[in-house]
């Protein structure tokens, strides 16, 4: 590789030149568009300058009375103010709703050359502008009935750039006009003064910018060379000396921080080397991972392989006892019972399959105490068949902030756990909340038998059941708790268990929220 970069073609070896010649490059083209430019841009960037200032002279005639003894003088003023010329029109007692007796112009002699080419002068005066008897191309309009256009001279062949438009009181037709020759003069010295003024900033600039970047340059010649040395040797610990006989004291610094760079590339690779062992942890746990997967398979495998062999023996069986027809409807209402369990299963694989694998949360703020006591309102028929007592302690106005549509999830189940493992003489169920914080701790308790040491951990796993052959019969299939396992590390939350006096608590966190809104809550 380094033998391929030596023999590569350069066409500037030289770091300056090559820094200069981009520079001069990008100048060039700058230049160039400015060169290529027509001169029609100045020329309408004037025409946009001059109709302002026709605008502003109109104006201001609206302010002048034209009967007052000054108003030639205030006119006068306003012509010489904006530099245009004005003329002013109304309408003439026999001449209807046209403009056509002159009121106010800038007026010349018609100049004539007779056959001996000698001078003459016309008795007339000629207006310079003319508009009413002159044609006149509108190019453009205003809501205040301002047009804005050309109009030529008939007898003298000048073109004008005007700007006609009414009085206030429509008593009069105010013009303002700029001989069009003028504004082509002014755009064509513009373009031409620009290109010389760039002409001469390019020249001046290259020469300046050539020495700046000899300056700039030189030192950077010195640290290539030296940083050959650095990549050709294998020494961890070599590092580039700073010696002012030998290298150029402005090159210090940049050697300095070279020889920092350097070394914490060294730190890098043995940081590298333990990230790389930190992957391969991850890499080991992707594994245990890949194998939870396997064994979630093969559970569920095994949940539904029991239900079809009993969907396909009691098919079987009612074969041979069609003639019998209470045994024939006993043996479709077991097929029927073990379908519904293989709906659940499946329903709550997706569910928990949803969670796990879905990064979209809608999250909400909303009342925890109104979903609570929702949760327990659906589930009353339930305690009032199994004859238990459940109640809520969160007498406390809490807010909190997660989906509900997800976290409905988490307090559904640990009631129907808390159900499934109820006992006790009386049997109770009791939701309360501690105050941690970033959130809040809402804790179900339940009468009951203690749960051995060495399930707590297990209780989280998919398919786990601490009575397997008693809970699969009333429905259940060990994943309601890995669904609130889900749900809260998809919050970013944590839940747990914990053996209590007389019964068994479950616990999760839900993120605090803001006190300012109404009741929300879930309609499922």
């Amino acid at each position: 590789m380094t033998d391929e970069k030596k023999k590569r073609f350069r066409l500037f070896p030289n770091v300056r030149i090559q820094v200069f010649v981009q520079f001069i490059m990008i100048f060039l083209l700058i230049l160039s568009v400015i060169l290529f430019s027509s001169s029609s841009f100045y020329i309408s960037m004037i025409e946009s300058i001059y109709m302002f200032e026709m605008r502003e002279a109109v104006a201001e005639l609206n302010s002048v009375d034209l009967s007052s003894n000054d108003a030639l003088t205030r006119i006068t003023e306003i012509e010489n103010e904006h530099s245009v010329l004005i003329e002013i029109y109304a309408k003439s007692e026999n001449g209807g709703s046209e403009y056509n007796e002159t009121v106010y112009s800038k007026c010349t002699y018609a100049i004539l050359f007779n056959n001996l080419e000698s001078i003459e002068y016309s008795e007339n005066f000629e207006p310079i502008v003319n508009y009413v008897t002159s044609p006149f191309e509108p190019v453009g309009d205003y809501d205040d009935n301002t047009v804005i256009g050309t109009s030529e001279n008939i007898l003298t062949k000048e073109k004008h750039f005007v700007l006609v438009t009414p009085s206030e009181n429509g008593d009069y037709l105010f013009v303002a006009a700029v001989k069009h020759s003028l504004i082509y003069a002014m755009g064509k010295s513009i373009s031409i003064s620009a290109v010389i003024i760039t002409l001469i900033i390019f020249i001046s600039v290259s020469i300046a910018i050539y020495f700046y970047i000899t300056r700039i340059t030189k030192p950077l010649n010195d640290i290539i060379q030296v940083t050959q040395i650095m990549a050709e040797q294998k020494n961890k610990t070599i590092r580039i000396p700073i010696r002012d006989d030998i290298i150029k004291s402005g090159t210090d610094d940049a050697i300095f921080n070279i020889n920092m760079m350097y070394e914490s590339l060294m730190l890098t690779q043995e940081s590298l080397l333990e990230k790389s062992e930190f992957l391969a942890e991850q890499l080991k746990e992707k594994e245990i991972e890949q194998k939870s997967r396997a064994e979630f398979i093969a559970d569920t495998s095994h949940e539904l392989k029991t239900p079809i062999s009993i969907i396909q023996g009691y098919a079987e069986g009612i074969k041979y006892v069609l003639d019998d027809h209470a045994a024939a409807e006993e043996y479709c209402d077991t097929i029927i019972d073990e379908c519904a369990r293989m709906t659940d299963l499946v329903v709550n694989m997706m569910s928990l399959s949803n969670i796990q694998h879905s990064d979209n949360l809608n999250c909400a703020h909303f009342s925890i105490n109104d979903f609570i006591d929702e949760r327990l309102k659906l589930h009353q028929k339930v305690f009032e068949k199994c004859d238990i007592t459940a109640s809520s302690s969160i007498e406390d106005k809490i807010f909190g902030y997660g989906d509900i549509s997800k976290l409905q999830f988490v307090i559904n189940n640990l009631l129907s756990n808390a159900i499934s493992y109820i006992g006790g003489e009386e049997k109770l169920i009791n939701v309360r909340y501690e105050d941690k914080d970033l959130c809040y701790r809402i804790y179900v308790f339940n009468t009951g038998e203690h749960i051995p040491p060495e399930a707590l951990q297990k209780l989280w796993d998919s398919f786990y059941r601490q009575d397997a052959a008693r809970l699969r019969s009333e429905g259940h299939f060990g994943l309601g708790l890995s669904i609130v396992k889900a749900v809260q590390d998809a919050h970013s939350q944590q839940c747990g268990v914990d053996n209590a006096e007389g019964g068994v608590t479950f616990w999760f966190d839900i993120a605090k929220g803001e006190k300012k809104l109404k009741k929300i809550m879930s309609k499922n």
